[in-house]
């Protein structure tokens, strides 16, 4: 019975070692067909034309390209920006983008690059009115400042774009007339060799906040060109001890965050803007697909 033992054992020695291959490519196919369906496209080749005859000035336009992909949020587009307008792209995959592109340096008013579309406004600051943007995204490239070499999670740090904010009017009085409450930032940064994003909140300290008045909260990491799921509502609630609580939450790449808003008391409004705004080095490319919106002001 020897023989036929060590035959048996040898069989199934050889179907475990095959098993393991098998499983290993399919493995290994899964990973290729993953880089394959994230390959990063020719930017150039990829875009529907705007029908936009000039690039370079300060406007309102709509979309001339056919079906806007992100009008849920708003069919007016606010590009203040040059080199790039807001395109349309398949971007390699079967479904298509917003794409919005900014270069450093290009802005066509003076203040930072932007190509963004702003949300309805909540103008009735009662608990339970809000609104909220979601949708899918990719980052390709987030403005990223030659030799930066301070933390990104410093608020002096120049690397980044944000992709979505939260705004909000308020009575206080401090800051710019239409101030950013909460914004969301990637930061490009490597682990092992690979390109990801960093994700933060930069929110205010206190009504009007900007620079030092603001600091940075981490979200999570996405890697370059991949998909994640972004939703977004800022808004009214009610504290346990009946005052009135202005909120900012997030749901990204799975990540909740609650953000209350300094001083509920002075806030006139809630808003939305997404897009691409704010490039001190490099590129950005931001892409978003699957735009809707939610929206109460009763």
């Amino acid at each position: 019975m020897k023989k036929p033992l060590n035959l048996m054992k040898t069989k199934m020695l050889v179907m475990l070692a095959l098993s393991v291959f098998v499983t290993s490519c399919s493995n290994d196919e899964q990973d290729m067909l993953e880089d394959d369906l994230n390959v990063t496209p020719d930017l150039n080749t990829t875009l529907e034309n705007s029908n936009l005859a000039s690039t370079c000035s300060t406007t309102m336009y709509t979309y001339g390209g056919g079906f806007d992909v992100n009008k849920n949020v708003n069919t007016i587009i606010d590009d203040r920006s040059c080199v790039y307008n807001y395109a349309q792209t398949t971007y390699g995959t079967p479904n298509t983008w917003g794409f919005y592109r900014l270069r450093a340096n290009t802005s066509s008013d003076g203040n930072q690059t932007r190509i963004e579309r702003a949300s309805k406004v909540v103008t009735k600051v009662k608990s339970g009115n809000y609104i909220e943007i979601s949708g899918t995204v990719r980052i390709a490239k987030a403005g990223e400042f030659p030799n930066e070499t301070r933390s990104l999670g410093s608020m002096s740090n120049r690397d980044g774009t944000y992709f979505i904010q939260a705004k909000g009017r308020d009575t206080s009085g401090n800051g710019s007339p239409d101030p950013a409450i909460a914004l969301f930032i990637a930061k490009a940064t490597k682990v092992n060799g690979q390109d990801y994003f960093n994700i933060y909140r930069e929110e205010i300290k206190k009504r009007g906040g900007s620079g030092n008045d603001r600091r940075l909260v981490y979200i999570t990491r996405v890697k370059k060109n991949r998909d994640f799921d972004v939703k977004v509502r800022t808004g009214f609630s009610t504290n346990s001890d009946g005052s009135l609580r202005h909120y900012v939450n997030s749901t990204i790449n799975g990540v909740f965050k609650s953000f209350p808003v300094p001083r509920a008391d002075q806030a006139l409004q809630a808003k939305l803007r997404m897009g691409a705004y704010r490039c001190k080095g490099g590129e950005a490319a931001i892409l978003w697909r699957n735009v809707n919106t939610k929206f109460r002001n009763n």
